[in-house]
């Protein structure tokens, strides 16, 4: 499995628009609005990265509204029971 974070920009007003088309999206975990540089976080899971890939391009990139993303994959978590190095 693939967990990332997507931090996305979207144009002025569009917020909430594109938070009600990212909660339709099966792989979105969370979508929460955010102040600063950033309009939105989106917690996404998917199987593999090629997969991840085709959510980015096809389907969060391709909302109305949306004009920027920045994709970062999750190498390990505090709920991880592996050790760390």
């Amino acid at each position: 499995m693939v967990d990332a974070v997507v931090l996305l920009c979207v144009f002025p007003g569009k917020e909430y628009q594109v938070k009600e088309e990212l909660n339709k999206i099966e792989e979105v975990k969370s979508s929460r609005i955010t102040f600063g540089e950033y309009d939105l976080l989106v917690e996404v899971k998917t199987d593999k990265v090629k997969s991840l890939g085709t959510l980015m391009t096809k389907k969060i990139r391709a909302i109305e509204g949306v004009t920027k993303s920045i994709t970062l994959i999750i190498s390990e978590s505090l709920n991880d029971n592996s050790p760390t190095d």
